[in-house]
């Protein structure tokens, strides 16, 4: 995969991202139009977005800071729980269900950079081997 086909394919996961999270509170306003920041969607969303490419980044760039080091390793995965606590952190007053629907979506973001970097180091090694 050439590198612009590869942006291009971060740039559609945010764009399916944000339509996603819109879509989803735009539905859940709709049950539950009295919920806390139902005026402020906007923020919302540009919130789990912010959020979103944290824990993508951290971990699409972080696995290959470790290059493969154990001890870089258990650095990264401290780094990632470290921030899954600071951001699920406003639901703990709420309740296990909300702390989990917020630690969920970024675990999932997590196990998506994992894919991506796999792929995108797969694809580096292909495109090299063919030069050769």
């Amino acid at each position: 995969m050439k590198k612009s086909s590869e942006i291009f394919t971060h740039l559609i996961l945010w764009v399916l991202f944000i339509l996603l999270v819109f879509t989803y509170c735009k539905w859940y306003l709709l049950v539950n139009p009295e919920a806390p920041l139902a005026r402020h969607l906007n923020y919302v969303v540009f919130l789990e977005l912010v959020m979103g490419i944290i824990f993508f980044y951290t971990a699409f760039f972080g696995i290959r800071l470790t290059k493969g080091r154990k001890t870089n390793q258990v650095i990264l995965a401290s780094v990632l729980a470290l921030l899954l606590l600071i951001f699920a952190y406003p639901a703990f007053s709420h309740g296990f269900w909300q702390v989990m629907s917020s630690i969920i979506p970024h675990v999932a973001f997590i196990l998506l950079a994992v894919i991506f970097r796999k792929l995108s180091d797969s694809n580096k090694l292909t495109r090299e081997k063919q030069i050769i």
